[in-house]
């Protein structure tokens, strides 16, 4: 009889302690319901800066939820914006991009290449993060994801090294025969001419 007592006082503080330590770790209902409202009730052009609004005024144990709220209801009431908002709200929180990259995988999975260069825009630092959580969601577009990647890194390194004064440079082509100088006939002489028209 003692022994079921304690049981039910032991399993009652840990139930109890759960519930406690819950809510500093996750939304409430109301709290996502708040967010998913203002993102879908905001005009296509004012979404991106409200998702980074609403992240950035979220404490520190929510911002990451927060993030994957906003981005998700963006995608679903403005699918158009899947980028913006990506980069808007990693620029706030870039500590949250494997969540919001695996959040935002499963709501739009179609996008998943704009996903992916939005992430490293917003958050260079974890582009290597974002890339292997896409990766293990989606292994066979792998090199597709590290491409595009590659790619947001090579235009950010071209933009800091124009704005801070460097030169950006180009090897010159070497000049070749063009293969039509003009689209007038008999221009090219390698190429026959047409034929009068009767």
């Amino acid at each position: 009889m003692k022994t079921n007592s304690l049981k039910s006082v032991v399993v009652a503080v840990v139930a109890g302690s759960v519930l406690a330590v819950a809510p500093a770790f996750a939304l409430s209902s109301v709290e996502t319901e708040t967010v998913t409202k203002a993102i879908s009730t905001a005009k296509v052009v004012d979404v991106s800066g409200k998702a980074a609004k609403l992240v950035a005024a979220a404490t520190k144990e929510n911002k990451t939820d927060v993030a994957v709220t906003a981005v998700t209801s963006a995608i679903k009431s403005h699918p158009s914006t899947i980028g913006s908002v990506i980069v808007s709200v990693l620029k706030v929180s870039p500590e949250s991009t494997e969540a919001v990259v695996t959040a935002a995988l499963d709501a739009a999975p179609q996008s998943a290449l704009t996903i992916l260069a939005a992430a490293a825009e917003g958050a260079p630092a974890f582009a290597d993060k974002a890339v292997a959580v896409a990766s293990a969601k989606m292994p066979t577009r792998a090199s597709a994801f590290e491409r595009e990647v590659a790619i947001v890194k090579g235009r950010r390194t071209v933009e800091a090294a124009a704005f801070q004064g460097g030169s950006v440079s180009q090897a010159a082509r070497t000049a070749g025969t063009p293969t039509q100088s003009y689209g007038q006939t008999g221009s090219d002489p390698s190429r026959p001419p047409t034929p009068p028209t009767p």
